[in-house]
Parts: structure tokens; sequence; C-alpha cells
């Protein structure tokens, strides 16, 4: 609802119109339209409420328009308070009849029934009286930031009071390095594979603990003799300096003997042949933090259930996963994963090993939640990348990243998995960084394919493995074992087979029916 100011060089008049006719019903009367937006009406009690603001008197009505009115204001007139629609609380009298008086009314689009505009002083009063307004309700919020200050006294005094709240608690359970704590016991933990992201959670390991050895377990000696040599991951993260205490071998025994921690970061399609050929070497007491994403193609098993099948016994493993390119663990830049495993305490004390001040670690027991999340999320992302290398805007990548998110919550549900699990770092975080993000290898794949290109000369240039391309399949095998529809990553598949192009699959997409939203 508007507020009009009566103009100043309209003036009283207390005669009622002799006929009332026009927008005001039988309550008052315009005159022709020459009149230019003047009218003379009679006010009944129960039609309006007036409101002193400064030297000018306002009427609110409650139908049709809201009207500016001064009215000639008599001896029996209480003040009493009025809380306008606006939300503008203002002194009220409005306790008496008015006989009569000068009244310019308009509607909401500004345009004076029966009389065309308002005459041009009224507009110049009321462009006046909006922008008095508009200064002070400006000033009145921004009084406290021109003293160097977001929000006024009470609201700084809140959150002040809710920090210092949160810093106690942090106090009190912050994860503090003392003695007998994981890092601190641990003198030698081995890295099986030299790749980017093993090479990065390696570095991040060594840099907490000086004396502390790091190996990485690596196939090419060229690599192997760079690291040791150049101190730098030549291949995967050039140009990064590796702390001084990581060192690389190809020789399993050598890499595992001693070691009380095996970080496993070899792509999910060779950890099978990885674990069987490495398995005398590893006592099944070691714990394996494995921070490989995917589904194995032909078995369609997680790493949580391909580890003990390959190695033909039950071996302590923790599941790392979230949003974290290795550049920026690299780079020591902050970083927040999530520790998965039904032992929480071997969680925990995954956690106390590489929980930093620049890596937070949470912890979870639902391993099945985290491990379908991880490998899903690299299908979602080559469709992100698809819409991306298609340009077809930000209103459709978004729209499809959320139909990928509800894909995967549906199918993670099915199997099992926590639904808080899917809006933690491992779900919503994970997928966040990897359709959105340009370090994403499976993101790169999708807006490739997206601008026309063929898969066979993508992954033929591509020196990393983008793991999403092997799982699409697995996860329509999943879908159908669980009985779950899943369209975006169902075209995926479709389109890394050359059933589909990218155009086509997007044109079904869109065209699928239109229904509820789960």
């Amino acid at each position: 609802m508007l507020i009009r100011p009566l103009p100043s060089a309209v003036q009283p008049n207390p005669s009622p119109p002799s006929q009332p006719q026009g927008a005001l019903g039988n309550r008052g009367a315009w005159p022709s339209p020459s009149g230019r937006g003047q009218c003379k009406c009679r006010l009944n009690r129960s039609d309006c409420k007036y409101a002193l603001q400064a030297s000018r008197a306002l009427a609110v009505r409650t139908e049709p328009a809201v009207q500016a009115f001064k009215p000639t204001l008599g001896a029996d007139v209480v003040p009493t308070s009025l809380a306008l629609s606006n939300g503008v609380g203002l002194e009220a009298v409005a306790q008496s009849p008015v006989a009569g008086g000068e009244l310019v009314l308009s509607d909401t689009d500004d345009v004076v029934p029966e009389s065309g505009v308002l005459c041009d002083e009224a507009l110049r009063n009321l462009d006046e009286y909006r922008r008095v307004e508009a200064y002070s309700a400006t000033v009145s919020s921004s009084a406290h930031i021109s003293s160097g200050f977001a929000y006024s006294t009470a609201q700084r005094n809140q959150i002040r009071e809710s920090w210092d709240a949160l810093m106690r608690w942090s106090k009190v359970f912050r994860t503090r390095k003392l003695a007998g704590s994981p890092l601190e016991v641990a003198k030698k933990i081995v890295v099986f594979g030299g790749g980017s992201f093993g090479t990065a959670m390696g570095c991040a390991l060594a840099r907490q603990k000086s004396d502390l050895e790091v190996v990485l377990l690596v196939r090419d000696p060229y690599l192997c003799k760079d690291i040791n040599t150049l101190h730098e991951n030549t291949r995967y993260l050039k140009g990064f300096q590796m702390p001084p205490n990581v060192r690389a071998t190809t020789l399993a025994a050598e890499a595992i003997a001693g070691a009380q921690y095996a970080v496993h970061a070899v792509p999910v399609q060779s950890s099978r042949a990885f674990l069987q050929g490495i398995k005398e070497y590893l006592s099944p007491s070691v714990p394996i933090i494995c921070v490989s994403k995917g589904l194995e193609v032909g078995s369609g098993q997680m790493m949580s259930e391909l580890i003990p099948s390959a190695l033909e016994r039950k071996q302590p493993a923790v599941f790392l996963s979230g949003p974290s390119f290795a550049r920026e663990v690299m780079q020591n830049r902050p970083t927040g994963v999530v520790a998965a495993c039904k032992d929480g305490k071997l969680a925990k004390t995954v956690q106390g090993l590489f929980a930093s001040p620049t890596m937070r670690v949470n912890m979870t027991t639902d391993v099945v939640g985290v491990e379908i999340c991880g490998a899903l999320k690299n299908v979602l992302a080559i469709a992100a990348g698809i819409v991306q290398g298609m340009d077809l805007g930000n209103n459709a990548l978004a729209a499809l990243v959320a139909q990928g998110c509800s894909e995967i919550r549906w199918l993670s549900e099915k199997m099992g998995a926590k639904p808080t699990t899917m809006s933690g770092l491992s779900g919503l975080g994970d997928i966040m960084l990897t359709c959105y993000g340009d370090l994403s290898r499976n993101r790169s794949v999708g807006i490739r394919l997206g601008r026309g290109e063929k898969l066979e000369d993508i992954i033929a240039s591509s020196s990393q493995v983008a793991e999403g391309v092997a799982t699409a399949a697995v996860v329509v095998g999943l879908a159908r074992k669980y009985r779950v529809s899943l369209p975006v990553l169902t075209a995926v598949a479709q389109v890394l087979d050359n059933n589909l192009t990218a155009h086509e699959a997007v044109f079904h997409i869109m065209n699928l029916p239109q229904i509820e939203e789960a």
C-alpha cells in the first residue's frame, strides 16, 4: 500500500459534492477531466484513518486506492497509534469523522481515475515526499555503518556472544596433537600410487611431521627418479615442490615394510590387480586409507567391497572422501574431507592423522553413502561438463545438477545410505566441486563431449583417469538392480556409449513427462 501526500497547492474545502459519482462511488466525486486530479468529497469515519507526520496529515483508505488527505482537524481528534501496511509506524489521529476535505487519489499504477495524471505541483510534492522518506530510511539503517560497523550495537553484541560460545566449545573439543596421538606414533606411511591425489595426500602428511617417512609406491621408474632427485611429481603435479621426507620406490616390499598405515590412491579399475599383487607384503593389521572413488566395472563393487575381495581377507579400512582438488591440497589451502568407517575408533584415528590447520576431517559410519556419492558425482560431473560445452547457460546447469543430486540420493538411500550424507562434504560438497571446478577431470571430459569431440580422442589425449567414464555403465546396472530411475545419469552412459549425441540427450531429458518433484 502506497501513501500519497496532499499537494501543498490544494487547500481544504469542507463543502461536499452535491452528487457523488466516479471512482469514489457514493463517497466522493471527480470533476471533469480538466480538473487535473483534484476532487472534493466527504469521507466517512469507517473509510479512512488519519496520521500526522511532520506538518502533513495522511489518510489511508481500505479500498481501492491509497490517498493523501489534509483534513480540517477538529478539537475532538484524539491521538492514537497506527502501523501502516508498509511497516512505517506513525502517530495517528483517527478518532472522529471529518465533514469534508480536499482529496487526491491514485491507483497502484500512479494514474488518477477519470482525471488523468496529477498536476505538476502535486507530482513535485510527491517526489519530494518520496525522497525525504527514502533518505530518512537510508540514514536510519546506515548510521551505524558510518561509524565503521556493519550492524547495530544490539546485533553486534549478539554476534559476539554467539562467536564466543562457539570458540569456548571449540576449545573443549579441539583435536590436540598430544603425545601418543596417531601422528606422533606413526613413523612410516606408504602411499599406493603416484597420481596427483595420492601425492598430495602424502605431502599433506609429510608437512605435519618432519621425521615421518612417506613412501610413494609407483610403477614408472622415471617418475620415481624425478620424485627422489627433483622432489617433484613431474607428470601429475609439475611445479609443486614436495617435502624432503617424501620419497618414491617401485618395489612393493620396500615401500610397505614397517609402514603403520597405507593410503590407497590407485584408480578403481586397476585396484583389484594391484591389491592382489601386494597382499603378501601387506600385514592384515595395517589399516588402508582409501581415497579412490568409483565402482568396479564388471562386479559393480564399491572399494569397501573390492578391498576384502581382492585381498581375500578382512582388512581394516577407512574411506576418505570430500571436495579436495590435489593442486589445492598441495598449495596448503583449506580443505574439508570425511573419514568413513564402521569402526568409529579407526575413523577417529585417521581423523587425528590428517587433521591440520588447513585440513578438516569429519567422521561418519555411513560408508555406503560416502562411496556412492563419491562414485556417482563423477558421472554427474560429465553431464555438467556437457551442458557447459554446449553453452546451454547457467539455468540449465543448475537444473541438471539439482536433478543429478536427487538421482544420487534416490540410489544411495535404496542401497542403505543415510539421507544426511548427501548434504555433507562427501555428497553435496564433492558434487559442487566436481561439477563446477575448473580442475575437474570428469567435467573436462563432458565439456569436450559437449563441443562435439569423440570420447576415444578425449581419452587418448588425457594423462589422468576420469573415473566417471567407466562408472557410468555400472551406475545403470545398479539402478536396474535397485529399481530406481536415473534419467540424467543414464543419459550420460548413452552419450559415452555413442548411442546418443549430447544434443539428442538434452532434447530427450527436457521432454520427459512433467512430474511432481521428489
